[in-house]
């Protein structure tokens, strides 16, 4: 028993359908521990690789395997982008040559596929990950006791089933699901419920299910916005319509690639370090918004909630490059993360020089000694400036980087959630929170937090989070601090001015002084109710380049 070429291409073929039917369903799992698109993001990807193998003209499996995984790393995003190309890219090497392959060729092929998932992703079983579907299916293959091609891959499937239902009773370890902690408990994993579902693609393949070409017409994708309120066209295209509208408003300030980037309009003199960032889109104004002179030089919008891919990531780097090398700015999630590195892997080929300089400043998800695994939230601002700065002013990349990591060490930031944003195709909720209630801790898409309970006074809620927050920063504490108190996208300005003036006046009264304060809705989730208070240490290296002049969309200094 073999599977052929043609068997191979309908895979891809059946995972587009397999993702289309389950898509809905691994978003709601999602939405329990993450940010609620797996699903979304799964079936992106492999729509794109099943147009790719459409296309044929592969002249053996191992090709059709490296094209498909190619797509996966262009087109999917995310923490699961990277792992799927690294996956399928094990197909590309095992099957080189082939134009049939039988059980040992499968074995092989996903047994690399693990060990290329584990390196790529730095997890390993127990982590509340795809792993603990995929590791128990390559080790019933592994044991070789069942010597026919379907009957091996079908108790594969078996023990990876059982392995995504237990990871309901696990807590998460690495990703996004790792801050829900304890409230994870009880959900499985999204991840491991697709590779349960690409095993069963798999042994439906090898059992002979016919399979069609699905219509992968684009004209035919086009997805009709549910009754969220929201103004747009079609919702596939409203990120790169964002960008080209920022584009089209400040054409002295940036510019808008063939390829999708956001680039200055005016490049920074050669020699010059370059700042670059990828990202998901969602966010606006950021990071576009914050284009110019004095801070970015290149970004790069991922899909809705989703970050960019490492090769388009690669790409903005390229851009930034000027001569003097590129420091990358990575908020610190999985998804974000995964696709820096590859990034910086593919630009250090092109002889490219970059520093990863890395923002995890939210207070809720580590504890001090721990900062740097902490997420990344609105407390970025200061390490942008002030680096922005810095390769303004000519500093050398190692500088810049060093600036950028001791502003990041010295921050401290926790958000809130007051009302769900709803997403602009489903029209559903991106959480749940019932009315009248507030959730402290939350991340940028509404992650879970540290505390829910009734709205208070404005009051009564900056004291609690300062609470928090100060403490943390006791071993940095002088007498000024910066702050930047960021609207989620649904909270107006009078709330947010409100706000600032309970934190200005709390911290003077602690006998700290605010050296510089920003207030505004710049790292937004749509229309989200709720806001994040970043507080920083001041430093007198870094004070200076804060003061720099910078201008962009977004954002302007000096303000006066």
């Amino acid at each position: 028993m073999t599977i052929d070429l043609q068997g191979f291409t309908n895979l891809f073929y059946y995972l587009h359908g397999t993702f289309v039917e389950h898509a809905p369903r691994l978003n709601r799992l999602d939405a329990a521990i993450g940010d609620g698109d797996h699903g979304d993001t799964m079936l992106r990807g492999f729509r794109a690789a099943a147009r790719t193998v459409h296309l044929g003209g592969f002249a053996h499996i191992g090709e059709l395997f490296e094209a498909a995984a190619n797509t996966l790393a262009e087109e999917t995003g995310g923490a699961i982008g990277p792992l799927m190309a690294a996956f399928f890219g094990e197909g590309g090497l095992v099957f080189s040559g082939m134009h049939a392959a039988g059980l040992t060729e499968v074995v092989s092929f996903l047994g690399q596929g693990l060990e290329a998932v584990q390196q790529v992703g730095g997890a390993k079983p127990g982590d509340k990950t795809l792993l603990d579907a995929l590791h128990p299916a390559v080790e019933v293959l592994s044991r070789g006791e069942i010597d026919d091609l379907q009957a091996a891959l079908q108790a594969a499937v078996s023990a990876a089933q059982t392995g995504a239902q237990h990871t309901g009773d696990l807590q998460a370890k690495m990703g996004r699901a790792r801050f829900v902690g304890e409230r994870g408990l009880g959900h499985p994993d999204p991840g491991a419920v697709s590779f349960t579902l690409i095993l069963e693609a798999l042994l439906a393949i090898a059992q002979g299910k016919a399979v069609q070409p699905p219509d992968l017409d684009p004209v035919a994708e086009k997805l009709t916005p549910k009754p969220a309120g929201k103004f747009l066209n079609d919702p596939g295209e409203m990120i790169s319509e964002d960008n080209c509208g920022l584009a089209l408003a400040y054409p002295g300030l940036v510019r808008l690639t063939d390829t999708g980037l956001l680039v200055r309009a005016q490049p920074k003199p050669m020699g010059r370090v370059g700042l670059a960032i990828g990202h998901g889109g969602g966010h606006t104004p950021s990071m576009g918004g914050f284009v110019g002179p004095g801070l970015l030089d290149a970004d790069v919008y991922g899909p809705l909630f989703t970050c960019a891919s490492g090769l388009k990531i690669a790409r903005a780097i390229e851009q930034a490059e000027q001569g003097g090398g590129v420091v990358l700015l990575v908020s610190n999630h999985a998804g974000d993360v995964l696709n820096a590195r590859l990034a910086v892997r593919r630009a250090e080929q092109l002889g490219i020089p970059v520093v990863m300089a890395f923002s995890s400043d939210d207070v809720a998800t580590a504890p001090r000694l721990a900062f740097s695994e902490r997420r990344g939230l609105g407390g970025l601002l200061f390490m942008l400036k002030v680096g922005g700065g810095a390769a303004e002013g000519g500093l050398a990349l190692t500088a810049v980087a060093d600036l950028m990591q001791r502003a990041n060490e010295r921050t401290a930031t926790l958000g809130v959630a007051s009302q769900a944003p709803r997403h602009p195709v489903s029209g559903e909720k991106l959480f749940d929170l019932p009315a009248g209630q507030i959730e402290v801790g939350t991340g940028v898409h509404g992650e879970v937090g540290v505390y829910r309970g009734e709205l208070m006074p404005a009051k009564n809620l900056v004291e609690m989070m300062l609470a928090k927050l100060i403490p943390d920063l006791d071993a940095f504490l002088q007498d000024r601090v910066w702050v930047f108190l960021n609207g989620s996208g649904g909270t107006s300005q009078m709330e947010l001015h409100i706000l600032y003036r309970n934190v200005h006046q709390a911290l003077t009264g602690q006998g700290l002084q605010v050296a510089s304060g920003v207030v505004g809705s710049f790292f937004t989730t749509l229309e989200m109710g709720g806001f994040s208070l970043s507080l920083c240490a001041l430093d007198e290296e870094s004070a200076a380049w804060w003061d720099a002049p910078a201008s962009s969309p977004a954002f302007r200094w000096p303000l006066a």
